[in-house]
């Protein structure tokens, strides 16, 4: 049967993951406010185990929705446990970094060109406004570095939507 993995319902397997998640997450909620007295952590930890439950639902049933919306609740919640356990700057900007990252990874796993485009953007978006916030470099070169790549980056999607368009005729 094409609808069971191991014998099981693939539905069944999604309670079993939704059940653990909701456990596991509720516990280390519990943990993060009672004993280490993190009121704002909560958020993250539930970024986390929602994230690994969407992408339980995304490998049983192949949605691709589901896959880019694991991705970016799991690495949001990496970055923000790891960015409040170590206090770490400009936590927006590795926020930013940490969502492109999932849209990479996202078209590692659907193929969908727009997911790479989207997430180089936001990685070398992030990381050059990362570069500059910590003043490895001036704001002079950081407009001139980031208007290039702009530059280039959508001159090569105004070829690839051209040829696009031209092939469907």
């Amino acid at each position: 049967m094409r609808s069971r993995i191991f014998g099981l319902k693939r539905s069944t397997l999604l309670r079993v993951s939704l059940a653990v998640n909701l456990i596991l997450a509720g516990g280390l909620i519990l943990y993060s406010i009672l004993v280490v007295k993190n009121y704002f952590l909560w958020f993250f930890i539930f970024c986390g185990f929602a994230g690994l439950h969407s992408l339980a639902k995304a490998f049983l049933f192949k949605l691709d929705s589901a896959c880019y919306f694991g991705f970016l609740l799991l690495f949001l919640g990496i970055v923000g446990v790891i960015s409040y356990l170590i206090p770490l700057p400009y936590k927006s900007l590795l926020l930013l970094i940490s969502s492109g990252v999932a849209s990479i990874v996202t078209f590692i796993f659907t193929k969908q060109k727009f997911q790479f485009y989207f997430g180089v953007l936001q990685v070398v978006s992030g990381s050059l406004g990362f570069i500059f916030c910590i003043r490895i470099i001036n704001l002079a070169v950081f407009l001139s570095i980031y208007s290039i790549f702009l530059f280039i980056f959508f001159f090569t999607c105004a070829i690839l939507i051209y040829r696009y368009f031209k092939k469907v005729r």
